[in-house]
């Protein structure tokens, strides 16, 4: 698969890395918790109750999005707070922007 805008060779592990990445993100409710937790760290009781969604619904979500490791847990004694992985979610976005728009980001 190649792009034809700037000539780049799409890898297959980045194209699965992608693939993954997107289906992640793709579920309404974990793409409001990414973007809820844009304004912090939470704790899950903070996430489901400001969002709407049950208790359990949310742990779950948290959990495949702890997985793909767009969301790290860090415990404080009892609670635990969540918070994006800036790093994974930075290196994604760039892998969007190369694989999808043709290029790294500024180009």
């Amino acid at each position: 698969m190649e792009n034809l805008q700037a000539g780049y060779k799409v890898k297959t592990k980045e194209s699965i890395e992608l693939a993954e990445y997107l289906q992640v993100i793709s579920d309404v409710n974990r793409l409001r918790i990414l973007c809820f937790l844009k304004q912090g760290e939470r704790c899950v009781c903070e996430i489901h109750e400001t969002l709407g969604l049950p208790q359990n619904l949310t742990s779950h979500h948290l959990k495949i999005l702890r997985e793909a490791e767009l969301v790290i847990a860090k415990r404080e004694g009892k609670w635990i707070h969540y918070g994006l992985n800036d790093e994974k979610i930075h290196y994604l976005t760039e892998l969007y922007k190369k694989i999808i728009l043709g290029g790294e980001s500024g180009n």
